[in-house]
């Protein structure tokens, strides 16, 4: 699971494994390590629940449990559908009094310029892939 932060949105990108287990109702939770003390630790985690005690219906909800943990609870049934269909994301925006945000669960695609390094294991075909190639290293 990956965790990609950029101004008032958050995107989490899984592999092919990642999915099919939240897609079973398993929660994925990863955590940072921030300092050498015990507390010194943000953690991510999302959480399958039950679409029917999610807010207005909504397939997606982000919180902060605490001051260091992010959860993302995730519609059951949305999953299962992400998991067999051909979409690449579950999407959403959060929106209250003076602000929003953008909320995205992201099939995770292969590279079009993997780096040499870098392990692709488990991630979703990109239909892209040797028909165009990035310049970018």
């Amino acid at each position: 699971m990956k965790l990609r932060l950029y101004g008032p949105s958050i995107r989490f990108r899984f592999d092919s494994q990642e999915v099919a287990r939240l897609s079973q109702g398993e929660t994925l939770e990863a955590l940072v390590r921030m300092g050498p003390a015990e507390d010194q630790v943000f953690r991510y985690r999302v959480v399958p629940v039950d679409g029917h005690t999610m807010p207005d219906h909504s397939q997606l909800k982000a919180s902060m449990d605490d001051p260091r943990t992010l959860t993302v609870s995730a519609s059951l049934d949305a999953l299962r559908a992400w998991n067999e269909g051909s979409g690449l994301a579950l999407t959403v925006e959060q929106a209250w009094p003076g602000g929003s945000l953008k909320l995205a669960l992201e099939k995770d695609m292969q590279r079009l310029n993997p780096k040499p390094d870098e392990e692709s294991v488990h991630v979703y075909p990109n239909p892209q892939f040797g028909k165009v190639h990035c310049a970018h290293p």
